[in-house]
């Protein structure tokens, strides 16, 4: 076994050792969202996590990539890949310093256009913020993709239009309600393979900033990991 302590891209550090040695993965969750373990139903206190990789059930998860680039839980482009990037490179951490990052960078990014070929079948649509959900959250219990499981093969993606100003509020109310469904702010597809292109360079990977190619390939690996999990 190998434990990660940390948020999710430590998780997704460990987890990408875990896979290519057949290890079990452990989390003791010590990040500013922690989107996966908050999924998975793991103990945000030490104690808790640690009965958890001592104590628990082991499950097989799926994991995925976005051409070479493992993830574990979340990856995106768009307004959420710019917030990582900020957020980055501003050096403040926690749920406040995402939050002002968030506010700080809404008014100067628009809405762009992508084409996504899911299974084969091609559409292109407006979006200003584009996830690709194996878990269902971004963290702090803000869910993305509610209906997301990480043991059926598939990915959620969720294309969001930019919101108004008198939206924000029932936006978020929409992330915090566990309810994932189709409306005037989203769209949602299920997919094992997924092509973007036009999506921006700029791309989050289990939260951490990463450029990539204008062209991507997402695929599923299903049940490619196991995981320490509370019985």
């Amino acid at each position: 076994m190998l434990v990660a302590i940390g948020g999710d891209g430590t998780v997704n550090t460990v987890a990408k050792r875990c896979t290519k040695q057949k290890l079990i993965l452990g989390i003791i969750p010590k990040g500013s969202g922690d989107g996966l373990a908050r999924f998975l139903e793991i103990p945000r206190d030490v104690n808790g996590a640690l009965s958890t990789i001592f104590s628990g059930k082991t499950i097989e998860i799926d994991t995925a990539k976005v051409d070479k680039n493992f993830f574990i839980n979340v990856a995106g482009a768009g307004f959420e890949a710019y917030v990582a990037h900020k957020f980055g490179a501003s050096g403040i951490r926690g749920l406040r310093g995402y939050a002002n990052t968030i506010l700080d960078s809404f008014s100067t990014q628009e809405e762009q256009e992508v084409t996504l070929t899911l299974n084969g079948k091609k559409t292109t649509l407006p979006f200003f913020s584009l996830s690709v959900a194996n878990g269902s959250q971004w963290g702090n219990n803000f869910e993305i993709a509610s209906e997301a499981d990480i043991q059926d093969g598939m990915l959620d993606v969720a294309v969001m239009r930019k919101p108004k100003w008198p939206q924000i509020l029932s936006l978020i109310i929409y992330l915090k309600s566990k309810k994932q469904e189709n409306n005037s702010l989203f769209t949602y597809y299920k997919a094992s393979e997924i092509d973007l292109k036009r999506s921006g360079k700029l791309w989050h990977i289990d939260g951490e900033p990463i450029v990539l190619k204008n062209k991507k390939r997402i695929i599923v690996y299903p049940k490619s990991l196991k995981v320490n999990v509370s019985s």
